[in-house]
């Protein structure tokens, strides 16, 4: 039945219409707006289809101009669509600015090793840098457990002095 200009004639015969491709749109698209969207413009095409001429499967032909449109939309989103930056697309690299402190830091711990004496110095970078024992070292170097320990202790307090990582008069360990 053509629309003839009478309203409620026209709500009786596309509310059906309207009704099924709103329910298909919604399916797809998975939000209310844009499935009335859709709805509204396949029956305004149908309309203009009808006008020009007869219409055999109206339903098929409500569905192919859905469809379309509810392509068209997924097009336009993926094109326009502005992605927030996450976690997972941050760069596993670390920032300049973090290059440098580092670079900075790796300065300051290698003067403040050049200024201990040569013995803290070794037991520090056995004990930090090879992960060897207070035993191991002390055996290695003729001391005892307790004077490789009190060495550490030494030498990871000047190296906190150094780094400017004495807060509050609490001390932390490198």
């Amino acid at each position: 039945m053509a629309y003839d200009g009478d309203q409620k004639l026209a709500t009786v015969t596309w509310s059906p219409v309207r009704d099924f491709v709103r329910r298909l749109a919604h399916r797809r698209l998975g939000r209310a707006d844009m499935a009335d969207d859709v709805a509204q413009e396949t029956l305004l095409r149908l309309i203009e289809y009808q006008r020009g001429g007869r219409i055999d499967n109206l339903y098929g032909l409500a569905t192919r101009i859905a469809e379309n449109l509810v392509n068209e939309e997924y097009r336009r989103e993926r094109r326009w669509r502005v992605e927030g930056l996450s976690e997972t697309l941050a760069s596993g690299q670390p920032s300049p600015e973090r290059v440098v402190e580092g670079r900075e830091a790796v300065e300051v711990l290698k003067r403040a090793l050049k200024r201990m004496p040569r013995l803290r110095r070794e037991i520090i970078i056995r004990r930090r840098i090879h992960r060897q024992g207070c035993a191991a070292i002390a055996e290695d170097l003729g001391l005892s457990v307790k004077a490789v320990e009190k060495h550490v202790t030494r030498g990871l307090l000047d190296l906190n002095e150094a780094c400017g990582q004495k807060r509050r008069g609490r001390r932390t360990a490198l």
